[in-house]
């Protein structure tokens, strides 16, 4: 059984949200639970390799307890408005919205949380900002900034998530790590999620954690995933951005308590 409880509204938007996932092993409950990033997809660009999503689709659906974190720009959204050319699309916003959703539509039911990004935002001067749309069809909590997540598994009581879909325009790695070491400085979460650079990065920490009159360090970390577009042929290498592939952060929980992180 997984339940969510809204714990923290602004208006229509979810910042803070628990799930509490109870069916334990005995009971042909999960020895474990994925969480897995989904970020940066940007439906509708030309670029947007959907047999590479579709076969990551499938398999996150070949196991029951794989869940879904959307990290934002999930359509590409190009306007007369926006910095990008609306000819790089293959259609029209509102249609874009339609499309991502029969997408994810598999997925709903493993959604835990969504962060819009800069894409999602882009139709906020037209018709209001799509990531709300969407997540109104997907029926999934959603916030156009930074989400926290609370997961109830086993001893995990909670792991704690921060959700943002990520910012600015770093092109090196130390730049790009800067972003994700300053966002992993708020909150209280041991996992920090962000895409939006289109480029992967795991990068750990310590925390000093007073507990039961003792000092402990806490483990945390950092990732960000990539993207699901092409590369050769796009605005990022006709601007010589740095190459990269598609690379979704996956997190593992044990209900011992103890947890890893993985790519793929």
């Amino acid at each position: 059984m997984i339940q969510r409880t809204d714990l923290h509204r602004v208006e229509q938007e979810v910042k803070l949200v628990r799930w509490d996932i109870e069916v334990p092993p005995s009971r042909g409950g999960p020895r474990s639970v994925e969480l897995i990033h989904l970020t940066d997809l940007q439906v509708g660009a030309r670029a947007f390799n959907r047999p590479r999503f579709l076969e990551y689709r499938e398999w996150l659906l070949s196991k029951r307890y794989r869940y879904v974190l959307l990290g934002g720009d999930l359509i590409d959204s190009a306007t007369k408005l926006s910095k990008a050319n609306p000819y790089e699309n293959t259609s029209e916003p509102i249609w874009q919205v339609k499309e991502v959703v029969e997408l994810l539509r598999p997925l709903q039911g493993r959604i835990l949380g969504y962060v819009g990004g800069n894409h999602e935002r882009r139709t906020i001067p037209t018709f209001g900002d799509s990531g709300a749309l969407i997540a109104e069809r997907l029926e999934v909590p959603y916030s156009r900034g930074v989400q926290l997540l609370d997961i109830h598994f086993g001893l995990h009581r909670p792991f704690k998530v921060s959700l943002w879909h990520g910012g600015g325009a770093a092109r090196t790695k130390g730049a790009k790590a800067q972003m994700l070491h300053r966002f992993m400085s708020q909150a209280d979460s041991t996992v920090y999620l962000v895409g939006h650079l289109h480029d992967s990065l795991l990068l750990w920490d310590w925390r000093e954690e007073r507990r039961a009159g003792k000092i402990r360090l806490q483990k945390i970390v950092g990732i960000m995933s990539s993207s699901f577009l092409d590369y050769w042929g796009t605005y990022a290498e006709v601007a010589a951005m740095s190459p990269s592939d598609t690379m979704m952060a996956r997190i593992v929980l044990e209900p011992s308590g103890h947890w890893e992180v993985t790519m793929r």
